[in-house]
């Protein structure tokens, strides 16, 4: 009698501590939730991209032939591709959908620089081998904007785009000359280094000063829709590519030629400035690029 009751005592004490043991919170922690990367832009996120096709195709130009510059082809219907490179924009309003900018800026000015002789010092001594310079000066500005709306899908780091845009651009060129002798009454036809005959040669004895018949003052405006896609090899960080269709207005302005002659009625030396052209309109519809067309896109 005694055995069986210390074997239930014993009993009733093992199942108290099975079911404390039950009854304890556990100690084992869950493993912490892997972080989720987001590689494509967000609502709210800005994206800056820059053009890669110019600087790669003159690389690859200048790898086959290191004796010429060689350059991305040009026309006025896009941004001047002359080691010129845009910079687009973007503002996504929701995950799918963003406005888009691009800005395509290409400015120069080239002087270029001769000796003549010294027209005056040779009349003064005709073995006299003085010289004076002569110069010509050669301003191109090209600025290309475009204002647009894009819309995104896509799976996980691949993401296809497309969209319109409005298209608005000017481009110049102005060409000035600077002698170094004077025209005069004794010397109405100075030497020169430069041909610079005016289209217009009033009194058939004039020299060039400033003109901008060669490529004029033209404004671009018009329309287009573009396609592209975008790879993330990094979270926001992505290479992507896209191509445009777009109809286009070219408004050619005033063209004009400004020059000089010795003028033998007044006996005075003249300006005299002639219209060259009225300016004309082109209608172009072309894929050529207007904003990046291979580049690198960053998203903040």
């Amino acid at each position: 009698m005694k055995k069986a009751i210390i074997l239930t005592v014993m009993a009733c004490l093992s199942l108290s501590g099975l079911r404390a043991q039950e009854e304890a919170p556990s100690t084992t922690t869950a493993p912490p939730a892997k972080p989720v990367t987001i590689y494509t832009p967000q609502a709210g996120d800005i994206g800056l991209s820059i053009d890669l096709l110019a600087p790669v195709m003159t690389y690859v130009g200048n790898l086959f032939n290191d004796n010429t510059n060689n350059v991305f082809p040009t026309t006025f219907s896009g941004p001047n591709y002359n080691g010129n490179v845009s910079v687009a924009a973007r503002y996504f309003l929701w995950d799918d959908m963003a406005l888009r900018a691009a800005l395509s800026v290409n400015n120069n000015r080239a002087t270029t620089k001769a000796y003549v002789t010294d027209d005056a010092a040779r009349a003064a001594n005709p073995l006299s081998i003085d010289l004076v310079t002569d110069s010509r000066t050669i301003a191109n500005n090209d600025v290309y904007l475009s204002i647009g709306l894009e819309l995104r899908r896509g799976y996980k780091r691949l993401q296809g785009f497309y969209g319109a845009q409005l298209i608005g651009g000017y481009q110049s060129q102005t060409t000035s000359y600077a002698y170094g002798n004077a025209i005069t009454s004794l010397n109405q036809a100075p030497s020169q280094a430069f041909p610079a005959v005016p289209l217009n040669n009033v009194g058939g004895n004039s020299r060039l000063l400033k003109t901008n018949t060669t490529l004029g003052k033209d404004f671009l405006v018009g329309v287009g829709g573009f396609v592209g896609v975008e790879y993330f090899i990094l979270p926001k960080l992505a290479v992507g590519g896209e191509v445009n269709l777009s109809l286009l207005a070219i408004i050619g302005g005033q063209e004009y030629e400004k020059s000089e002659r010795y003028n033998p009625s007044s006996a005075t030396v003249e300006e005299n400035t002639r219209l060259a052209s009225p300016g004309n309109t082109t209608w172009i519809v072309s894929t050529h690029q207007v904003g990046n067309g291979l580049y690198l896109a960053f998203y903040f």
